[in-house]
């Protein structure tokens, strides 16, 4: 068990019940810090094609 939350089955069978509800939650919050960093490179790569979409086509259509 290096940071509490890698459990492996045997071990997370034989922990008290409070033990084991920590332990998921810990694992629900750490999981959910993770998704909202995902969230935030796909809103900056969203940003960054839309942009590059947009020079493109000025360039092709406006001929900058």
């Amino acid at each position: 068990m290096a940071n509490g939350l890698d459990v492996g089955l045997r071990e997370f069978k034989r922990m008290s019940s409070i033990d084991r509800d920590v332990t998921m939650y810990n694992k629900l919050i750490t999981i959910g810090g993770k998704f909202k960093d995902y969230q935030l490179n796909k809103k900056i790569q969203y940003f960054w094609l839309v942009l590059l979409t947009i020079v493109l086509g000025l360039k092709k259509f406006l001929i900058i």
